[in-house]
């Protein structure tokens, strides 16, 4: 089944980005190491190809953020540089020296401020609803509960792989530190909560994460047990589940009928003219126009004719 294609209704949309790990493998076992590692990558993709992230979690096996980007190649820009350096990070760290991710991102765009406090929540609950943790902020990996209802600093390091590749080369032996830089990972507030001032949203946010700690709760006396962090932190990264979660991707999150067939009408429309854009020039017409917010496919190589004997 080939890949849908990437689209943007209109700049300045929210999506939800998830990426998800080899055969769905622990490659991203929290860590303090791995941590740090996934901050300072998140922070330094920001400062090169600035997103407003909102909300983001990093799961044993798979990754979500919820974030605006003013077009699709911005998102694919950011995206490119946090995948590509976690998997060389992550892979260096846990001897892993395959394919660290599963397929390319997947970016599910979010239409209305139900759907999006929807995603929060869902966002905020990891851990939880697994069965893993009973607060969300007990998850030992990478998250934001505590930066979205304390003001937790949320730092990371990355490092300078290419300086400390050099240093190597020419017999320069510098401790790792050298070419470690700080990032921050600021996070900018929902489109839907922009109205309210910073105290507000932490109060928002707190509710949000009590009504996930209640649910948790009587999952447990109802019988579920929860796994506890001892668990999560003894897990193989080489290992995976035996029966991972698997979901159809939806066209878009959206809570009115309308809105979604409007959406899904909009797509099939794009799709149409990409198609045909993308035939005529394959077929090796110039100036093809595509339709905007898109990504042309690369132009089919013809080898010329063989030199003349000499």
């Amino acid at each position: 089944m080939p890949r849908p294609l990437r689209y943007m209704p209109r700049p300045n949309s929210t999506f939800e980005i998830t990426t998800r790990t080899v055969h769905a493998r622990f490659l991203l076992k929290p860590s303090r190491g791995l941590n740090e590692l996934v901050l300072g990558v998140i922070g330094r993709a920001l400062s090169l190809y600035p997103v407003r992230l909102h909300l983001f979690v990093v799961a044993s096996n798979h990754m979500h953020m919820i974030l605006t980007a003013p077009d699709i190649r911005r998102v694919s820009e950011f995206m490119r540089y946090v995948n590509s350096n976690i998997a060389r990070e992550a892979g260096r760290l846990y001897r892993w020296r395959e394919k660290f991710w599963g397929r390319r991102y997947s970016s599910i765009v979010i239409l209305d401020e139900q759907k999006m406090l929807e995603r929060a929540r869902y966002l905020l609950s990891h851990g939880c609803k697994e069965g893993l943790v009973v607060r969300p902020g007990d998850w030992p990996g990478v998250n934001c509960v505590g930066a979205l209802t304390r003001g937790k600093k949320l730092r990371g390091v990355w490092y300078d792989r290419s300086l400390q590749y050099e240093a190597e080369r020419t017999g320069r032996k510098e401790p790792e530190r050298n070419f470690a830089t700080s990032y921050d990972v600021e996070l900018a507030p929902l489109p839907c909560l922009e109205h309210l001032d910073e105290a507000q949203r932490r109060v928002f946010y707190r509710g949000m994460v009590r009504e996930i700690e209640l649910e948790t709760r009587r999952m447990q006396r109802g019988g579920r047990r929860v796994a506890g962090r001892k668990v999560i932190l003894s897990q193989r990264p080489h290992d995976r589940p035996e029966k991972p979660a698997r979901r159809p991707r939806p066209l878009c999150h959206c809570s009115d009928p309308e809105m979604r067939a409007r959406y899904r009408d909009d797509y099939r429309w794009f799709v149409s003219l990409y198609a045909e854009a993308s035939r005529r020039y394959r077929a090796g017409q110039l100036g093809v126009e595509f339709p905007p917010n898109c990504f042309p496919p690369p132009r089919p190589f013809f080898a010329g004719p063989d030199p003349p004997p000499q």
